[in-house]
Formats: structure tokens, sequence, C-alpha cells
């Protein structure tokens, strides 16, 4: 059997790392400073908000770009990204897109006013994307099959301690020496990690040529995905219904029908629509974009919750939403074990069934809630996803040929991204069917809303662990690299 012009036996081969394992963790470690410094700098801008505004004098509506720009050219890049660097080089990639956010980060820095700090803010993206869309498929090159567990699970340590550092770190660095600071301190970490690739990474390419690369596929992707996020995330500002709404909707609709038709025409297709024939793949991608979804509901309502139902001062409010990260920074390296030793199917599925009790735990807070119920919630619903994510995207990763991994790995990123973006336009919604869209609602209207978005999120874990418990166990019929 073949994939795209290249013998199986031969990606197989070009998947198994025949390196020392200490030089695969170096390997490791070179690309997860990359994953670290990208997910810091994702939540760090947010804290420097305010003093943005005021340096630039400037509203919210033109600072939300400076987020916003970021999210999108991120998200709307990475399956262009990782195509390219499945026919290229990884290796090239991933140095190529530290140094652009590197470069990014400075002339961010750099900036005099908003429009420039915008624009500086697409070309950190940009690198942004190329990290992205390489770490995963680096590891899986690698790590050999059986192995990746441990590695995958690591990462999503790193992801989930970027959550917690980065506004720490944001709201210490602002404070002390001012918003440029922000932007500065990626640069060291961008340098060790370029060093350290330049030192231990290899080549891994698969030959493929660029002569038939999908770009129109690109362009549609990028606008469909653009379109999308501008409806999910202005929607509610701009009204579901508004002109501006209906041209956004119907611009992502268009473009996604555009894509679709010419994915399932063209040879080398961006994204192989053929891959969602598995159900392993098909399944696990579901899963993965409703658990993404899932995770932005305690993130955007219990801040509220704490603030203004319990009372608490926004100082303690942070840290009592920390126990989330830490929980899923503990259990996700357990976790890979765990799927290099027993496969995927019983951590993805016993840990989304924990994630739904955990949302239905949230569902019942009311007004006589207690800080250690909130933080105990919080906790369980960490362990849950952090037993569901890696070993969820290990089933994904080796259900597909190892020559395409750049591009599941771009795959999974897009749909992390978009699932978040999705999940706080849904919560926000739900949120808003009790309490109005007037900023002066009672203690009550907000108990009432949570409850019925944190319901509602238990339905979509509950749906989740469903389709994961009916995944295929006869892996015979999915490709293991």
């Amino acid at each position: 059997m073949e994939s795209n012009g290249m013998p199986r036996a031969s990606l197989e081969k070009a998947g198994q790392s025949h390196e020392p394992a200490a030089h695969r963790w170096l390997v490791f470690i070179s690309v997860v400073i990359g994953t670290f410094m990208v997910n810091v700098d994702s939540s760090i801008v947010n804290v420097a908000v305010p003093v943005l505004q005021r340096d630039f004098h400037v509203g919210p509506g033109a600072l939300q770009w400076v987020i916003s720009g970021y999210l999108l050219v991120v998200t709307a890049m990475l399956p262009m990204i990782g195509g390219m660097s499945d026919r290229t080089d990884r290796r090239t990639c991933y140095i190529a897109g530290v140094t652009v956010f590197s470069l990014g980060s400075a002339l961010c820095a750099w900036s005099t006013d908003v429009d420039q700090l915008i624009v500086f803010r697409l070309v950190q993206a940009l690198g942004g994307a190329a990290i992205m869309g390489n770490v995963m498929s680096i590891i899986s090159y690698t790590f050999p099959a059986g192995q990746r567990g441990r590695p995958l699970g690591l990462v999503n340590s790193v992801v989930a301690a970027g959550t917690i550092v980065g506004p720490a770190l944001g709201g210490a660095l602002t404070a002390a020496v001012g918003w440029k600071s922000i932007f500065w301190v990626n640069i060291p970490l961008g340098m060790i990690s370029i060093v350290m690739s330049l030192a231990f990474l290899r080549r891994m390419s698969t030959n493929r040529s660029m002569a038939r690369f999908d770009w129109m596929g690109s362009l549609w992707f990028f606008v469909a995905m653009a379109g999308t996020l501008l409806f999910l995330s202005n929607g509610n500002s701009w009204g579901w219904m508004s002109g501006r709404s209906i041209m956004a909707g119907g611009l992502s609709i268009g473009a996604w029908l555009l894509f679709m038709m010419r994915e399932s025409r063209i040879r080398e297709p961006l994204i192989d629509l053929r891959l969602f024939r598995s159900a392993r793949f098909a399944i696990g991608n579901v899963a993965g974009y409703l658990s993404y979804v899932i995770m932005m509901f305690p993130t955007f309502i219990l801040p509220l919750f704490l603030h203004q139902v319990m009372h608490e001062p926004i100082a303690h409010v942070g840290l009592l939403m920390t126990s989330q990260a830490v929980a899923m920074i503990l259990i996700s390296p357990v976790a890979g074990w765990l799927t290099d030793k027993y496969g995927p199917k019983w951590p993805t599925t016993v840990g989304m069934a924990i994630v739904t009790a955990a949302l239905l735990w949230m569902a019942g807070f009311g007004s006589g809630t207690s800080k250690p119920a909130v933080v105990a919630a919080q906790a369980l619903f960490g362990l849950g996803m952090g037993l569901f994510t890696a070993p969820n995207n290990v089933s994904i990763l080796e259900s597909v040929p190892v020559a395409q991994t750049g591009l599941i790995g771009s795959l999974l990123a897009t749909i992390r991204n978009f699932g978040r973006v999705s999940g706080v336009a849904l919560a926000v919604v739900l949120l808003e069917t009790a309490i109005g869209t007037s900023s002066h609602y009672s203690e009550s209207a907000l108990v009432i809303g949570s409850r019925i978005a944190f319901g509602s999120a238990a339905i979509l874990g509950a749906v989740a662990t469903l389709l994961i418990s009916t995944r295929m166990a006869a892996s015979s019929k999915t490709t293991v690299i």
C-alpha cells in the first residue's frame, strides 16, 4: 500500500528514530521550549490590555484585534503550514517559525501605536503557526510508535503550565518594567530553542514535491476559517442577525462549500477528506473539538461566578482558578504513560466521563457553594481533561501515515483554537439566556445562567463520552505507525 506516492514501508521507516533515548529527549526539549513560549504569549498579552489602552489612548474595540487578529491568523494558517512542512523539512519549518515569532516579538516591543502592534502581532502569529504546526509531527518522527504517549502528555503539561505562568508573569513584568517586557521575554527563549534545534533536530522530510501543493485549497480554508471566527467572536456584540454577522456567516459557508468541493476532487488536497472515513480519526477529531468547546465554560463562567456570586476579590479569583491547570500538569504525563502501556481507548473514555461528572458538579453551584468545592470541581475537570487529551492526540496521529503528521498536527492545533472560540461564543449565548445582555443583573440570574451553561456543557461531555466509547477497537482497519 502507498500513500502519496511513498511506499508504506518507507513511511514507517521514516517515522522510526534510531537515535539514543537521550537524544530524543533533547529534541523534545528543543521543540517544547517553543510550545511553552507560544502558549505563555497567548495569555500574557491579555493582562496588559488595560495598560495598552492607557498608553495608546484607544478603546477596547481596537485592542481586541491585538488578541483576535493573532488567533485568527494562527488558526487559519495552520493547515497550510502543516501541509507545506509535510512537503519540505519540518526541522527548517520549525526553526523558521521560532525565528519569525522572536522577530515579531521584538517588533511588537518596538511598536509606537496600536496599528503597528496589531500588524506585528500578525507577524508573531505566522511564526506561532509554524511552531504549533510542527511540534507534534517532530515528536511523531522522533519517538517510535508505542513511545509517543509520554512526550505528548508532557506537551499537554507544558501547555497547561503556560496558561498558569502567562497571566502571572505578564502582570509582574508589566507592573515592574512596562508592557514592552512581555514581548522581550520571548527573545531568550526563542534563541535557546533555535540553538538546540540546530544542534539536535535532524532533517525530517518525505521529499514530496511542492509543485502540487494545494494553494487554492489553502486560500479557501483561510477565508472559511476567518469568516467563521469573525462570526463566532463578534456575533454577540454585532448581533447574530446583523448585516455584518450575516455577511461573515455567509462568506464562511460559501468558502467552506468551495473548499470541500475542491478537496474531494484534486489528487493532493490540503486536507484529505478520505481520512475521515476512519472511525478512529473522525471520532477522535470530533471528540477533541467538543473537549475544547467544553474547556472554555469554566474558564469563562467561573471568574464571573466567583466574583459576583461568591464575592471573592479579583486577586483571589486567579488563584482559585489554578487548580484545573495544576491537575492537567500532573495527570498529562501519567495519561501518556497509560497510553503507551494500554492504548488510548480507556484513558480517553474515562477522562471524558470524569469531565462530564465535573461539569454536572459545577451545574449544581449556587450562592452557598464553598471555595474548596470550586477548587475541587476544577481539579476534577482538569484531571479528566488531562487524562483525555494526550491519548486522544496519540490515537489521531497514529491513525495516519507519518508522512502526513505535519498536516494532522496542524489540524489538531486548528481544532483546539476553533474549539476555544466556539466554546466562548456558546458559553456567552447560554449565559445570556438567563441574565440578558445588560451589565446589571442579579446574583440569582447569574446562578441560573451558570447552571444552564454547565448543564449544556455536561450534555456535550456525555455526547463526547458516547462517541469515544463506540470508537472501533479493531485498529487493524486503521493504519498504526
